[in-house]
């Protein structure tokens, strides 16, 4: 065997290439704090630039299941008003469904109505369907008026926000 010294050399080389590669992965153990401040610092600013939207949405969901509430009521009560029997029970002075705060967020049915609205919508459904909204139409009684003769009339009558 000949010693001139290139076999050395390449060892040499590749040791020293191994060794560089084990100092990378031992001095590699993460993200320093500043990287991780700037992160932090971003998903801030995306949360703050999102918030007012997101609060927008969920907003518009509650009301838009207040709406939707409101419409299977009304449906119900004309469903359950085409029975006679409920007709003939509507009193003379007519009758109301209420919903709102003034009845505690619970919709307030006329004895006449509860059996066959609750055939329809299920039962206690009036305890079940509560207000969502929190602003808007929130602060107000949605009523279905039924008169004598069966005529039904949808009003939302807002409340004062004032407090005397």
């Amino acid at each position: 065997m000949q010693e001139d010294g290139v076999g050395d050399k390449k060892n040499k080389k590749i040791y020293k290439t191994k060794e560089k590669i084990v100092m990378k992965k031992m001095n590699n153990k993460g993200f320093s704090l500043v990287e991780l401040i700037v992160v932090v610092l971003i998903m801030a600013i995306i949360a703050v630039a999102l918030a007012p939207q997101v609060m927008k949405w969920v907003e518009n969901s509650r009301k838009s299941t207040d709406c939707n509430n409101y419409d299977s009521v009304v449906s119900a009560v004309n469903i359950a008003l085409a029975d006679e029997n409920v007709m003939k029970n509507i009193p003379a002075a007519g009758a109301s469904v209420t919903w709102g705060h003034a009845t505690g967020d619970i919709w307030t049915v006329p004895d006449f109505l509860q059996s066959k609205t609750a055939e329809i919508l299920g039962n206690n459904w009036w305890s079940s369907m509560k207000i969502k909204r929190t602003s808007d139409l929130g602060t107000a009684d949605w009523k279905i008026d039924i008169a004598a003769n069966g005529t039904v009339t949808r009003t939302v009558v807002p409340i004062s926000n004032t407090i005397s």
